[in-house]
This record gives structure tokens, sequence and C-alpha cells, in this order.
């Protein structure tokens, strides 16, 4: 009765329960936007949502332009850039069984965490991924909004939404 207790427990804390892990690495390869694997593990980025690969936007001018595309460059953009590598500091697993990290681009600080740029952070300021899941990148989706950059510039479905209406389109 109290290992079901335990279990009943445990499941209901769910990501809080998981055991911080920090992965990190030089070579890894970029899924998506929000997504990236450094050797066998594969990591989603906690607390964003980047637009999908195949996903289009629309700038101020009303014309079609490949967010999803530019947004996957601009991740891969920023890691290849960091001489120092990447670290990411897992703190669950999504349902999809994936690790959930935040994730740090070092810049030849020696590795560590608070010296590296918050990965997650550095997307939504520029404008090509949006707060999701958590409240702390809020203010980062507001500053980019106001000032029009990225995905901002002019009008995008959330990917969240777009997943949703594309799913059966693959």
């Amino acid at each position: 009765m109290r290992l079901v207790i335990f279990l009943f427990t445990l499941a209901a804390l769910g990501q809080s329960a998981f055991a911080e892990t920090v992965i990190t690495g030089d070579q890894f390869r970029v899924v998506d936007g929000d997504t990236v694997h450094i050797g066998s593990h594969k990591i989603r980025l906690i607390g964003i949502d980047a637009p999908e690969r195949h996903q289009q936007c629309r700038n101020d001018e009303n014309i079609r332009w490949d967010c999803g595309r530019v947004a996957t460059d601009m991740l891969a953009g920023m890691l290849e850039s960091a001489d120092g590598g990447i670290r990411c500091v897992i703190t669950g697993r999504d349902k999809y069984q994936r690790l959930l990290g935040t994730c740090y681009a070092n810049m030849g600080d020696g590795g560590s965490v608070e010296g590296g740029i918050d990965v997650q952070k550095a997307l939504i300021r520029s404008g090509f991924a949006v707060a999701e899941y958590a409240d702390q990148y809020i203010p980062d989706e507001e500053a980019a909004r106001k000032a029009e950059r990225g995905i901002w510039s002019g009008c995008f479905t959330r990917p969240k939404k777009w997943r949703r209406k594309h799913r059966d389109c693959d």
C-alpha cells in the first residue's frame, strides 16, 4: 500500500520529481527551432515554441516567408557560434518522452551555465519563438512583439495552433 501511495505521489509531482541533470557537448544536431540532439539525447527547449520547419509567416507587406526554416537556422547559428559548446539543464520529460531542458550556448567562458547565453531567451527576444508552457519568457516575448522582431514583424499563427491545424495534412 505504501508503494502505491508513493507512486501516486510521484506521478502527481510530475516534472518536479525529475532529478536535474546537465548534458553538455560540442557535437549537436538541430532538429527544428526548439529541439536539439546532443549525442543520443533529444532535448526539447523548455518554455518556448518555435515555428515548425514548414511553417510560413507573413511580413509587414503581407509577403510569405519561411519563418520555421529561419527559426531552425537561428538556433543552429547560435549553437554553431558557441565556441564553448552547449549545456542543457534537464528538468523532465514531455509526453513524447523527449528530455526537457534549458540550454545555454557557452561563449568560451569555461562552460559555466551562468556565463552562457540562455538559448530560449535569445530565440524569443529575437522574435523566432514564443513563450509557451511556462511564464518565465513572457517578458521577452512582449519585448520582441513591441519591437516587431522576427515573426512579430507581420502576421503568424502560433506554432501550437499551426500544428493542430496541419497535423492531418502531412
